[in-house]
């Protein structure tokens, strides 16, 4: 009997001796509440809020694009030239004046079509006859895109009948009212985020502010998808994009 109770009494202690233990320690869960309770540094805030910025701007950055560029270029007392761009080509543009079929040919119907086209740089394009041609970055000396001076499209000079796809992207910080100004020869349609924005089935030389597109961007990327035909003779674009008063647009940007 005397040893029973001995015993009860020891185990008794010793229960009371852990119980003490336990709730006089903190689990690892409870610290870890307490410690995500405290308030961070400041040092550590700020830290935290640019990093978490860095990753939002990393996100806007389009994939697979290069730039951006200004459109700062200057010409002869006029701004906002686009001298940046993704161009494809040649394709046939058969036929006479006015006829020529290549301007209302969708050369790129089974990559989405004129109209749903998203380029790339290094995208492959079948031509009708089975060759492969792909869009390749350009950047023009000058504010004038000659495509007689573009060495991925290897034409001869003055080479007839042929027609171009060249496209870039307009970034915007914020919103702003322009006006997308074009020069062509020859003819041309052009789309804005695939939407055609103006059409020019004509036989000219090239010449700075032809059309007028007044086009409100929004805040962010806006594609630019301009096809350009050829009967004979001089080959070329121009193209600004400026305020309604015709300075440079302050905020946008080119990729491409």
């Amino acid at each position: 009997m005397r040893t029973v109770t001995i015993t009860f009494f020891t185990m008794t202690i010793c229960l009371l001796v852990v119980g003490c233990g336990t709730l006089g320690s903190k689990s690892e869960g409870t610290e870890e509440i307490e410690a995500a309770a405290k308030p961070k540094p400041v040092f550590e805030t700020k830290i935290d809020i640019m990093l978490e910025m860095e990753k939002k701007e990393a996100a806007k950055a389009p994939t697979g694009r290069t730039g951006p560029y200004t459109i700062d270029t200057r010409w002869m007392g006029n701004d906002g030239f686009v001298v940046n761009w993704l161009i494809v080509g040649p394709f046939p543009n058969p036929g006479e004046r006015p006829d020529n079929q290549g301007y209302d040919t969708d050369y790129l119907k089974d990559f989405g079509g004129e109209i749903g086209h998203i380029p790339a740089a290094d995208m492959e394009i079948a031509k009708p006859d089975g060759t492969i041609v792909k869009w390749q970055p350009y950047k023009s000396p000058g504010p004038t895109i000659d495509f007689f001076m573009v060495g991925p499209l290897a034409l001869d000079y003055s080479q007839e009948d042929v027609l171009t796809y060249s496209a870039c992207w307009l970034e915007c910080g914020e919103d702003v009212d322009v006006e997308i100004r074009v020069g062509s020869d020859d003819g041309y349609k052009l789309w804005l985020d695939h939407k055609l924005l103006g059409a020019e089935h004509v036989y000219r030389a090239c010449e700075i502010d032809s059309e007028s597109y007044p086009v409100k961007l929004t805040k962010g990327m806006h594609l630019l998808l301009i096809k350009v035909d050829q009967d004979w003779g001089d080959y070329q674009f121009i193209m600004r994009v400026v305020l309604p008063d015709g300075k440079a647009a302050p905020g946008v940007r080119v990729w491409n």
